[in-house]
């Protein structure tokens, strides 16, 4: 088992460091969650304090990443999903409401580092990256589910036609003709998994 300590490493010891690793995937993470919060949640829950808290508890959780096991974006994109169910949940309860999101025992954000929390403000009012994220928002359901698949999480073709039910060839079509649509919404270059 690989062991990284939490927070900024020595660059000299070849070990990831979290603030690089998580700038990395700011950018799709905010994206995801904007378009995962669905306008009926999005009202409970601000996408900013979604990508916080996964943040927090990725920060917390750093020590358990395993490259060899896949990237970090993948990882990340784990916990996103946890912390995004764990929400829906408690959303779902009466008396609830104002617990969005679901709370960890993560330190909180005051615990990561000042690099990364200033990269999720920039990401969060960068109005080039809201320009782009309404354009995706006005597709069909099934465009956006190929955004947040392919685009943000980066799942295989195999993967997403498993998940979806369709054919592989049906979910590369798609995949192709819906890329060529979102390069005319001018995302940012490092957004989206081609």
């Amino acid at each position: 088992m690989v062991s990284h300590s939490v927070g900024p490493q020595n660059e000299s010891d070849g070990a990831p460091d979290f603030v690089s690793l998580f700038q990395a995937v700011a950018l799709p993470l905010h994206a995801w969650a904007v378009v995962r919060l669905v306008s009926t949640i999005r009202k409970l829950v601000d996408p900013e304090d979604l990508v916080q808290e996964i943040c927090c508890r990725a920060y917390e959780r750093f020590s358990t990443f395993e490259p060899s096991r896949g990237s970090f974006r993948a990882w990340v994109f784990g916990i996103a999903y946890n912390v995004l169910k764990e929400t829906m949940t408690r959303g779902s309860r009466p008396g609830d409401r104002a617990n969005y999101p679901a709370r960890s025992s993560a330190p909180g954000i005051s615990a990561v580092p000042d690099e990364t929390t200033s990269v999720l403000r920039r990401v969060a009012r960068d109005e080039a990256f809201a320009q782009f994220l309404a354009r995706v928002l006005e597709l069909d359901e099934e465009d956006r589910r190929m955004v947040l698949y392919r685009g943000l999480e980066g799942m295989t073709f195999p993967e997403i036609a498993a998940l979806t039910g369709a054919s592989l060839s049906a979910v590369e079509k798609r995949w192709q003709r819906l890329s060529s649509r979102l390069s005319t919404f001018r995302p940012p270059s490092d957004l989206l998994n081609s």
